[in-house]
């Protein structure tokens, strides 16, 4: 005799993606990495439509929150509330860090950092290209070239940060910025920030999809580039070096005049970006 076993049907989980007005283009982007990877449910709130919140059990196992803002209510309790209020205090994270010895600033480069159950991977850098046609829209482009001399350096940096939010598992963007050839700290972003719009089409898988296999603890094997994609070369112009200056560190002026770029092409625009 032939005996069928039927387990009962497992309620699919649930994903919120919290965006507010700036981050909206960003919930696209997440909510359609998140639909080729997995059969699960996602809603997007805009604006933290707390009525969409109620009844719902976050950090439960049937509903995963992605919020890609910083401005989270305190009352708004999930896994990740103690890495997210770490980030949004900029000015305390910044204080943090300068007692690691590294200095502070105002970037404009970004280093995705993917941190997995398994452990870290660094993407290609990210750079602010230049300001785009639409209002208030920026250009980015990725891959942002350093050589080891910076790489490394930034590498360490953000282990030590990981380790002194007690990061959880995500796609982080850590912007930063140079005086000279010295890299300083702006602020860390605990989730695929507007810079990372720059990864799509150029990144496999690109920053979006890497947050969603974080959460999803799947695994990442490894983080490429198009072969063809277009990039920038960091090239700081020795001519403007200032020894034990640290001046540069808080002079937006300062930090444009010590970049020379190669390259300028493919990058991707905020406002052309869609479904």
């Amino acid at each position: 005799m032939k005996v069928t076993f039927r387990c009962p049907a497992l309620a699919m989980p649930k994903v919120l993606i919290v965006t507010d007005q700036e981050s909206g283009l960003l919930g696209e982007a997440l909510k359609q990495a998140i639909l080729l990877q997995s059969d699960i449910g996602v809603t997007t709130i805009d604006n933290f439509d707390h009525s969409a919140l109620i009844n719902e059990r976050i950090g439960s196992e049937d509903t995963i929150l992605c919020p890609l803002t910083l401005k989270i209510p305190s009352s708004l309790k999930f896994p990740q509330q103690a890495v997210y209020r770490a980030c949004a205090d900029i000015t305390g994270l910044r204080q943090r860090v300068e007692e690691l010895h590294v200095p502070t600033g105002e970037g404009k480069f970004w280093l995705p950092i993917v941190l997995t159950s398994k452990g870290v991977l660094y993407a290609e850098a990210i750079t602010l290209a230049d300001q785009g046609t639409a209002s208030n829209a920026f250009r980015y482009l990725q891959p942002f070239h350093l050589s080891d001399r910076y790489r490394q350096p930034l590498y360490a940096l953000g282990q030590r940060l990981l380790k002194l939010i007690s990061a959880t598992p995500a796609a982080y963007l850590m912007q930063f910025g140079f005086a000279g050839e010295t890299v300083f700290f702006d602020r860390l972003f605990p989730f695929p920030a507007a810079p990372a719009i720059a990864s799509l089409n150029v990144q496999s898988p690109n920053l979006f999809a890497c947050h969603w296999r974080c959460l999803s603890d799947t695994p990442i094997l490894d983080l490429t580039i198009a072969q063809s994609t277009e990039h920038q070369v960091f090239q700081p112009l020795l001519s403007n070096l200032q020894s034990g200056d640290n001046r540069a560190w808080n002079d937006k002026s300062s930090q444009q005049s010590v970049v020379a770029f190669k390259n300028v092409k493919g990058t991707i625009e905020l406002s052309d970006f869609k479904n």
